[in-house]
């Protein structure tokens, strides 16, 4: 049995926000008995916890960045035991035995980093032996699922840290730039499914929009950063 650590990022500023994680969790540990998980959800709000996971707060007030969160959260003690990791947004719905077939993929491939296919967003995608390799983040096939992505933790040895220039848009791209920069592969595996719901917790009307900016904004240096980041990523995969 493999260890997988799971970490969610959480506004569950509403109940129907914190039944979006909930599910998110009951979905991702439902029924994978090749896997020991452990899942930690990182939840802005205080005073709210969830089943089947460990809740904490961000740390030190830290101010809201994807990135910078998962960074913290990815080092907890309640991971020591996990040779995977998995950094999730919370509005997903998860297929059962997702995690054990992209492990056992991610092994025979020699690969440390990857994400599943979502049935609606990858539906067109051309698998080759159940994966498709790439670092695309918006361009077709989509390698880079942001919402989904699991990492061998030995990937650390080389990558050090997520980078951090972006809060939330884009900071799959920043990853995607890492890892083309270190010569780092990534595949999408098409035998594990995750259904992507869209943004539902940040883009809801009940979420104050001081607080969806916090999701949201970024400099207008980094975007500029980004976006040619993200250009030359695809250009490069056509």
């Amino acid at each position: 049995m493999v260890n997988v650590g799971v970490v969610f990022l959480s506004f569950g500023g509403t109940p129907e926000h914190q039944q979006i994680t909930q599910d998110a969790i009951d979905s991702c540990i439902a029924e994978d008995d090749a896997v020991d998980f452990t899942v930690v959800v990182c939840e802005s709000v205080e005073g709210i916890t969830y089943k089947n996971a460990v809740t904490v707060n961000p740390p030190n007030n830290q101010p809201f960045n994807y990135n910078g969160y998962m960074n913290s959260c990815r080092t907890l003690p309640e991971f020591g035991a996990c040779k995977y990791i998995a950094l999730c947004n919370n509005d997903l719905i998860f297929e059962k035995g997702w995690a054990s077939t992209i492990i056992k993929k991610m092994e025979e491939c020699d690969v440390m980093s990857a994400s599943p296919m979502d049935p609606t967003e990858h539906a067109d995608v051309k698998f080759e032996d159940g994966i498709s390799r790439g670092h695309t983040v918006t361009l077709y096939p989509r390698h880079v699922a942001g919402w989904c992505i699991v990492q061998d933790l030995r990937i650390y040895d080389t990558l050090k840290s997520l980078d951090t220039q972006a809060q939330f848009w884009h900071a799959d791209t920043a990853y995607a730039a890492q890892l083309v920069n270190l010569n780092i592969a990534h595949m999408l595996v098409e035998d594990s499914k995750v259904h992507h719901l869209g943004g539902k917790t940040i883009s809801s009307s009940l979420i104050p929009v001081h607080v969806r900016n916090l999701y949201t904004d970024a400099s207008p240096v980094n975007i500029q950063i980004l976006n040619a980041q993200r250009a030359a990523l695809e250009e490069d995969e056509v």
